[in-house]
């Protein structure tokens, strides 16, 4: 017979006391690992990707919302001119989307006016008095910033020119 202090011990998985035999307990199987449950990752990234769609949405809404408040208090310095000889019947959008007129304005003729707000269309129609010459033109013109944006010319007794430009947002001036 063989000594049990002569026979190695083997370590006790278990944690349990050696046996005082000398023999080792016989190894159980291993229990099985546990597995990681993967819905608690899913339902994050879900959250998370919730989370980055709304805000992501709420800085877009925000940016837009920004530009069309600038785009609603900006403003434009227009001003219309009308050129030729004589008398004319001046109409020209003013702000608030308004007409104005002048009927016997002295040519050469000049208004400054100040549109703001979304819709700044600059109209101006200009029209020769009715016993003009019949070589007699008359032009107008918008200027917006210093620089002509429309012009057009006309010839003879109650000739019109016409001019329009729809003022954009980058040509505009915060209002103050």
């Amino acid at each position: 017979m063989t000594n049990p202090e002569s026979q190695p011990q083997q370590p006790n998985p278990y944690g349990q006391q050696p046996n005082p035999y000398g023999q080792p307990y016989p190894y159980a199987p291993q229990p099985p690992a546990k597995k990681r449950k993967k819905w608690p990752w899913i339902v994050g990234g879900l959250v998370v990707l919730f989370i980055a769609v709304i805000a992501g949405c709420s800085a877009m809404v925000g940016g837009v919302a920004n530009e069309i408040d600038k785009a609603a208090n900006s403003t434009a310095t227009v001003t219309y001119r009308v050129t030729g000889g004589g008398t004319a019947s001046v109409t020209y959008s003013d702000k608030d989307f308004n007409m104005a007129q002048d009927t016997a304005a002295q040519l050469p003729w000049t208004k400054d006016v100040t549109l703001q707000g979304f819709g700044k269309i600059a109209s101006l129609t200009a029209t020769n008095d009715f016993e003009a010459d019949a070589s007699q033109t008359i032009t107008c013109e918008i200027l917006v910033n210093g620089q002509v944006k429309n012009t057009q010319t006309s010839k003879g007794p109650a000739a019109t020119a016409n001019c329009t430009y729809s003022v954009p947002t980058e040509e505009s001036q915060p209002s103050s």
